[in-house]
C-alpha cells in the first residue's frame, strides 16, 4: 500500500486555523497537521507525525507533508517520518501513576 492509496480523515479546529488529517494503517497511525504557528506572526507549518501500535511518537515539522510522496509505500513513508522527526523523537506518552 502507498501513501497515496490512504484515506486521509479531515478535522478542522481552532476556528478554521487548523486543519488535521488522519490516516490509520496496520503498523499506526500517521498525521498531518496544517497549523498556524508563529505566536502571533500568522506562519503556517505543516506537520507530519507517525504514532506506532505501541504509542511511541515522531514529529517532523517544518513543512513537512508526507502526503508529497503518493508514490511511495507506508513502511518508507513511515522510516522517512521518523529520520525527518526534529520535533518529537520516539517519545512515549508516560504512564500514569
Amino acid at each position: 500500500m502507498n501513501i497515496g492509496d490512504l484515506v486521509f480523515s479531515k478535522k478542522i479546529y481552532c476556528e478554521g486555523e487548523n486543519v488535521l488529517y488522519t490516516a490509520r494503517v496496520d503498523i499506526g497511525r500517521i498525521t498531518v497537521l496544517d497549523r498556524l504557528t508563529g505566536y502571533g506572526f500568522g506562519i503556517r507549518d505543516i506537520e507530519t507525525g507517525y504514532k506506532d501500535n505501541d504509542g511511541t511518537f515522531w514529529l517532523a515539522s517544518g513543512d513537512f507533508d508526507i502526503r508529497q510522496y503518493q508514490d511511495i509505500p507506508v513502511e518508507l513513508a513511515v522510516e522517512m517520518i521518523k529520520n525527518a522527526a526534529n520535533t518529537c523523537v520516539a517519545v512515549r506518552k508516560r504512564e500514569e501513576t
